[in-house]
């Protein structure tokens, strides 16, 4: 699947929840289908930093493809990981490093994340193309 599509796929899930609290509570659910993340990777290499909470992010080339697992200690940011991973995880890297990060704005969550939430979705995707160089 395209990551327009993935973008979309996400979008439609979010726009069938009947309120905020309701996307909210779907996009924590995300977060718990992510891969374990071992507890040996908690290293402070491995922190994103720009994250109001911790968040740990470990990659590996598959071939031309970014793996990528991760976690957090707040449950949000955990479904936030989840949402960016749908859309970029295992992904060739061209495609990694030339994905615009504008294009989230269409998953309409900025009205139910805070600020520093947004910023921290960044930081984040700053790292993983940087890990796809």
């Amino acid at each position: 699947m395209m990551i327009t599509e993935e973008i979309q796929d996400i979008r439609q899930l979010l726009e069938d929840c009947p309120d905020d609290l309701t996307k909210y509570q779907t996009i924590i659910e995300m977060g718990d289908d992510l891969d374990p993340y071992p507890e040996s990777y908690k290293l402070d290499e491995l922190k994103v930093s720009g994250c109001q909470s911790d968040l740990w992010l470990y990659a590996e080339h598959h071939g031309d493809c970014l793996h990528m697992i991760a976690t957090s200690d707040a449950v949000i940011v955990r479904g936030l990981v989840a949402i960016v991973f749908q859309i970029l995880n295992d992904r060739p890297r061209q495609e990694i490093r030339d994905f615009d990060a504008a294009l989230l704005a269409q998953l309409g969550i900025q009205n139910i994340v805070t600020p520093g939430r947004q910023n921290g979705i960044g930081s984040l995707i700053n790292r993983i193309k940087l890990l796809a160089s």
